[in-house]
Order: structure tokens, then C-alpha cells, then sequence
């Protein structure tokens, strides 16, 4: 069985310290729901009090229709997933996933808890490992092990905190390729923190991206990351260049103004934004293109990477911004260091904010954080 997961004006603090003022948020029935943000937002707190490991000082938890303060966590149906993989180092790894079964309110019988324990260890390809301990396994076989502990007792959710922060780089792919998998076969309601952009983007559904106790967006990773709702979201989303920029109404058309003098219509903009009025343009390395005939925001190239597919190039504005631009490589075409350029940019996919980057002024912004948006 799966649930939604309703918060409404959720408070949690520490004495005088507050960590979340009023946080509302909507997990839909088995989706992989991600909470995303740097460290100290917010986001482990939240996932406690959800997991009932945290005191709640104000606001309500559902599952369904069923308000959870009060239910201790032994009775919430929650499987846990931590950082550290927390697998009792003394006990094989079958004994490890039919941990949580010998603990449930509901006694199996050892021929049913048997069965259940192979069943997951099979799903997550540790049965060949079954007698073995823990210090005899890798760190992703480790972490696999308490995925299959987390689910073998079939909870209503699945709650993971930073699973994958203690392995290497070829091993987080590799793993999160393995918990989406799981998850979409499985179809469990799964609330998962990390601070990896594209780790959060590689397995959700839905990402909220939180920052100093508040959520800043809910969205599909597509949506904030082509349209972030603000420029925390869009500095934090991805890599991306923040240009000062002006928009300049001329004949009812509006106009976006650059360094170096550099003015391209804007047809993007909210209706109500079309006015005169100073703005921030978040462009992504990938949303300038290199050009030679003279058009563009001047530069010049100040060092160079290549990367296999693509070509990073940093470069320096003649107002003293600095920038990233993403290129496919060419085979026999490198910028040198030095060379002066000009830069274009794809306007239809370019961010322009305010000048306090607290809203997008461009059309297609959607967050699901606002009322009436969320479905």
C-alpha cells in the first residue's frame, strides 16, 4: 500500500532557534518526491518529522486522512534509509533484511518471513551475499542491503536521507539508477533528501527546492530547471551565468540590454512585466552560443576544458563578469586562451528576473508550491 503525504504549516524549532516557520507540502500516492537544498534548509528536519525521529512544535502530518503526531514511529509504516546505511555490522545480510520482520506488530511465521527476505534480497541482487557481513561487502552492496531492510517489511513510505553522500562517484550513478528502478517497480511514496542537483534530477518525480526552512519550488526537474520560479532556484538548479541586464520598452515591443550594449527583443516576458525596468538574466552555459561576425556580448576566453562530448569554455566579459559556455567539442576546433568572441544568446530560453531575484518575469513558470497550482 501507498499514501499520500499531506503537511500543513508545519513549525519546528530548537529553543529560540527556528528551522521551519510554516512549511505546507503535498507528496503525491507513490511518487519520488525530493527534497533538495544546501545544507542547514531544512530539509533532514523535515524528513524526521515526518519519520517521527523529530519533536513537531506546530502543524499537522497526515497519511492518507490519518494524522500521524501523535502515532509513534514503530506504527507509522515508514521504511528508513540513512546516510550511514546503520546495518548491524554482527549480523549476516539475511539476518540484516529480516531484521525489521522479527519487529513488526504483526508475528510471520519463519517460513513466510523467509520467503519475504529472499524475495527483496533477489530484487536488489545481494542473495549471492546472503551469509556474508557487512564488513565484507562494498559500499554499495551495503547500501543495498538497507534498502532491502527498509522494504521488506512493505511500509506505506519510503523515507531516505542522503543515501548515497558515502559512495564514489561510478557507484551514486549506479546506485540511483537501482533505488529509481526499485521504486517505480515497487510503486511506494518516497520522500528522499539530498543537496545533488543532478542526483535529485536523476530519480524524482517532483523536486521541492528548499532553502533557510522554506520551499522556494515544487516542480518536475524539467520545470525548475528550464523555468525556476526564482534566482535562488536558478543558481542552485544546474550551473548558471547571472548577467545585470535592463529591459527597455520601444514601441510597445520590449528589449533586453546586456553589457557591451548587446539588445535582443524579449518576446518571453509576463505581460505585466512588459515595462522599463532593470533586471538579472540567468543564462545557462548551454543557452549562449560562440560567435564570430562581430554580434553578440563581447569577450574574451580566458582558459579552456575539454570534457569527451563537450568543450567548457570560461570566459570574461568586458564588464568583468565572468562566464561558462558549454559547446559540443569539435574534432579539429578549440578556442585559444585570449581570443575575443561574442556571445549570443537562445532567447527563448533564458531566465530574466527581477532585480531582487525574488520571481521570474518569463512565461511557463510553474510551482507546485502555490495554491491552486499543485495537482
Amino acid at each position: 500500500m501507498s499514501v499520500t503525504i499531506k503537511i500543513d504549516h508545519a513549525h519546528k524549532r530548537y529553543g529560540s532557534n527556528v528551522i521551519i516557520e510554516d512549511l505546507s507540502v503535498k507528496i503525491r500516492e507513490g511518487e519520488f518526491f525530493t527534497l533538495l537544498g544546501p545544507s542547514g534548509c531544512g530539509k533532514t528536519t523535515l524528513l524526521r518529522m515526518i519519520a517521527g525521529f523529530n519533536s513537531i512544535e506546530g502543524g499537522d502530518f497526515y497519511f492518507n486522512d490519518t494524522r500521524i503526531n501523535d502515532i509513534d514511529p514503530s506504527k507509522r509504516r515508514i521504511g528508513m534509509v540513512f546516510q550511514n546505511y546503520a546495518i548491524f555490522p554482527h549480523l549476516s545480510v539475511r539476518d540484516n533484511v529480516m531484521f525489521g520482520l522479527k519487529n513488526q506488530p504483526r508475528k510471520m511465521a519463519r517460513d513466510e518471513m523467509n520467503a519475504q527476505t529472499e524475495k527483496f534480497m533477489k530484487l536488489m541482487h545481494i542473495d549471492e551475499y546472503a551469509e556474508r557481513k557487512p564488513e565484507r561487502l562494498s559500499g554499495g552492496q551495503q547500501q543495498r542491503v538497507a534498502l532491502a531492510r527498509a522494504l521488506v517489511i512493505q511500509p506505506d513510505v519510503l523515507l531516505m536521507d542522503e543515501p548515497l553522500s558515502n559512495l564514489d562517484a561510478k557507484l551514486r550513478v549506479e546506485m540511483r539508477e537501482t533505488i529509481r528502478e526499485i521504486q517505480r517497480g515497487v510503486g511506494i511514496t518516497t520522500v528522499y533528501v539530498t543537496h545533488d542537483q543532478e542526483e535529485a534530477m536523476a530519480v524524482s518525480d517532483r523536486i521541492a527546492v528548499m532553502n533557510l526552512g522554506e520551499i522556494q519550488q515544487i516542480g518536475t526537474p524539467q520545470a525548475i530547471y528550464q523555468r525556476p520560479a526564482n534566482l535562488f532556484v536558478a543558481s542552485f538548479i544546474g550551473r548558471t551565468n547571472l548577467i545585470n541586464g535592463e529591459i527597455v520598452m520601444e514601441n510597445g515591443e520590449a528589449r533586453l540590454s546586456v553589457s557591451g550594449g548587446y539588445s535582443v527583443p524579449v518576446t518571453t516576458l509576463l505581460p505585466e512585466e512588459m515595462k522599463n525596468q532593470k533586471v538579472v538574466v540567468s543564462v545557462r552555459p548551454e543557452e549562449f552560443v560562440i560567435n564570430h561576425d562581430g554580434e553578440g556580448v563581447p569577450a574574451t576566453v580566458v582558459s579552456s576544458t575539454f570534457l569527451g562530448l563537450n568543450m567548457h569554455y570560461f570566459l570574461k566579459l568586458d564588464d568583468g563578469t565572468d562566464v561558462q559556455v558549454i559547446q559540443e567539442a569539435e574534432l579539429d576546433s578549440r578556442l585559444k586562451d585570449g581570443e575575443r568572441i561574442h556571445l549570443r544568446m537562445k532567447q527563448n530560453k533564458i531566465n530574466i528576473f527581477c532585480q531582487d531575484g525574488s520571481r521570474n518575469l518569463v512565461k511557463g513558470v510553474t510551482n507546485d508550491n502555490v495554491l491552486g497550482q499543485e495537482a
